[in-house]
Parts: structure tokens; C-alpha cells; sequence
């Protein structure tokens, strides 16, 4: 089947796995040590990609929904957000991420979407946003990335995260 065709159909969605800088990045570090690689002949950029794509192969098998990496958004500075890794979902799955909006979801997403001090929200709760993505796709991604950082706390894809097997690049 021709792969345009495929890309078509596949939404990109960001998952906020915890980022690098002061979270997963610990782990490069200690797997650095573990094997005596000096952090100066590391090739970070490639190293997360290792990592992250890595990560995404263990979030479908712990949860069954089938995402494919394409990125990482990784911020100019990390004082405001951390990287997210960016991902396609096809149409089914996305029909199936949806299953999981109840109300556990809905309680856990809510103070997400409420403004508070220091933040001002595009939207006014869950519900707002849940009727929002039925029209528009960029709301339909930001609610399905909310449903796979609920079942990423949910389904405990961050557990014991120092087994997961990636590849430490190091410069050329």
C-alpha cells in the first residue's frame, strides 16, 4: 500500500512521557556510567531518539495502543515545559484511545483544563475540550495525548523505566 496514502489517515499527537532534562535523562546517565561511556563522546540528540522510540514501543505494549514515532518537540527552555515525543495514531486506534474517556479520566484531566494562577486554560474543563475535538482535529489531538498521559500513570509506563533497551549513540 502506498505510504502516502497511510499518512494521510494518521493523526500526530504529543505524549508528555516525563522528558529528559531531570527525568529520563537520569537513566541515560546511570546506563553511561554502567558501561563507561563519558558523558562528553555521547550524542545526546540521537540518544533520545533511541530512547524515546524505545519508550513508545513499550507504552504500546503496556497499554495496546498502537502509536508511531515521528519526533521529539523539545523545548528552547525547559523552565516552562519538558520534551514530549511526538506520534501518529491511526484512525482505529484513536477510535480506541477514545474508549477511555470516562469519569476517571475525566477527574484526572480536569484540573489540567481549568484556569488557575499563573495560567489561563484555552479551554473551560474536560467537557469543553471533549466537545471541542468533535470539530476540530487540533483539539482531537490534544484530548487523545491526554488519554495517553492517563493511561501512561495509569497503566504504570514509567515503572521501572532503568530496563528499558535503547541505544546510547556516541559521536562519530
Amino acid at each position: 500500500m502506498d505510504e502516502t496514502i497511510l499518512n494521510i489517515n494518521k493523526m500526530e499527537i504529543r505524549i508528555d512521557f516525563g522528558g529528559f532534562y531531570g527525568y529520563h535523562e537520569e537513566y541515560i546517565d546511570n546506563r553511561c556510567d554502567a558501561y563507561g561511556i563519558d558523558y562528553d563522546n555521547v550524542n545526546y540528540a540521537s540518544t533520545f531518539i533511541s530512547y524515546a522510540c524505545e519508550w513508545l514501543h513499550r507504552f504500546t505494549n503496556k497499554t495496546g495502543v498502537e502509536l508511531f514515532f515521528d519526533g521529539l518537540d523539545s523545548p528552547r527552555y525547559y523552565n516552562y515545559s519538558t520534551d514530549k515525543i511526538k506520534a501518529s495514531i491511526l484512525p482505529d486506534m484513536a477510535t480506541q484511545l477514545m474508549t477511555y474517556i470516562n469519569d476517571d479520566f475525566k477527574d484526572w484531566a480536569y484540573p489540567q483544563l481549568i484556569s488557575r494562577a499563573g495560567f489561563i486554560s484555552f479551554y473551560d474543563g474536560v467537557d469543553d475540550l471533549i466537545e471541542r475535538a468533535k470539530n476540530d482535529d487540533d483539539d482531537k489531538s490534544i484530548l487523545l495525548g491526554m488519554v495517553c498521559n492517563y493511561l501512561m500513570e495509569l497503566m504504570e509506563v514509567n515503572d521501572d523505566i532503568y530496563d528499558l533497551e535503547y541505544d546510547i549513540i556516541e559521536l562519530s
